[in-house]
């Protein structure tokens, strides 16, 4: 993918990159645990791997992606040149963990987050950066460590927050997911799918919330969209069918959410250059493929 070093091998703090994407279709792999954040709306991501969840969403201006090592996704970029400031995550910075197989802490993957103190150090440490470094090469490896201690302390927090979310088991995740599929225009409330897959509600909506990175009202509105990109790309059924067969209540409902997750309405997006659409890992115009460095 287009992401530009801007460190090189005499920086003394983690590795910073800055990501580029023309409009387009990216197939991206993570090698390196990254930290990703922007100023403005950025991209349209869907994660393929994260677990056993499918996880979709759009990039908001001064929230934060940490992206898991091995990570699978789609970005789509409706706009030219949006750009995302990437600090990557090397093992070699994460601290021990005596818990672990291979005595090291791992980075779990989570999405649209904000931190104040998180930021604060992300603004140092760049900032430092294009400054020039004026204190110093050991201002850049402090600043770092705090860094990393600030994300492994909200991943401890989360921990022990949740101990005994470990999210859907598969079985009850697919009962969901049909259910949900199935019956997008009048999708069954909460109560009706924790009774499905036998559980409280408190729980389930604890493990709901575990496995899909969203309430489920939030999940039901993302699978609503997704079909109607669906519809979109490969019908010409008008728009106003496209709303009612996707659970919207009219065509300017479906027309709102729609602009508001992906920054632009329907019939631009079915407009839109055909490249823009292609399977993933194919060029469209201003389509570029992934290079294998850390990003998103």
């Amino acid at each position: 993918m287009p992401a530009t070093p801007l460190t090189d091998e005499h920086w003394s703090g983690l590795p910073l990159f800055m990501c580029n994407m023309d409009p387009g279709l990216y197939r991206l792999d993570v090698p390196t645990p990254v930290l990703i954040t922007r100023e403005d709306l950025g991209t349209q991501v869907e994660v393929l791997n994260d677990g056993e969840r499918r996880v979709a969403f759009r990039q908001a201006p001064l929230r934060f992606d940490l992206f898991a090592a091995g990570l699978v996704m789609d970005a789509v970029s409706d706009r030219p040149a949006t750009k995302s400031l990437v600090v990557a995550l090397p093992d070699d910075w994460m601290p021990p963990d005596d818990g672990a197989v291979d005595g090291q802490i791992r980075l779990r993957a989570r999405y649209q987050f904000a931190d104040a103190e998180l930021r604060r150090l992300v603004w140092r440490l760049s900032t430092h950066h294009r400054g020039g470094e004026p204190l110093g090469r050991a201002y850049n490896g402090a600043v770092s460590r705090m860094l990393v201690d600030r994300i492994v302390r909200l991943q401890l927090a989360q921990d022990a927050r949740h101990p005994d979310s470990v999210g859907l088991k598969p079985e009850a995740r697919r009962v969901v997911e049909t259910l949900i599929d199935e019956s997008l225009q009048e999708p069954p409330g909460n109560a009706a799918l924790a009774a499905k897959v036998g559980m409280g509600l408190g729980r389930f909506l604890r493990e709901f919330k575990v496995t899909f990175a969203a309430t489920p009202h939030q999940y039901i509105q993302q699978r609503r969209l997704q079909r109607a990109r669906e519809l979109l790309r490969g019908t010409d059924a008008p728009l106003s069918t496209v709303a009612l067969e996707t659970g919207f209540a009219s065509h300017s409902h479906f027309a709102t959410a729609f602009r508001a997750a992906t920054g632009t309405t329907p019939s631009n997006y079915r407009r839109a250059d055909p490249g823009l659409h292609a399977p993933a890992g194919t060029a469209g115009a201003g389509a570029r493929a992934a290079a294998a460095v850390p990003g998103a």
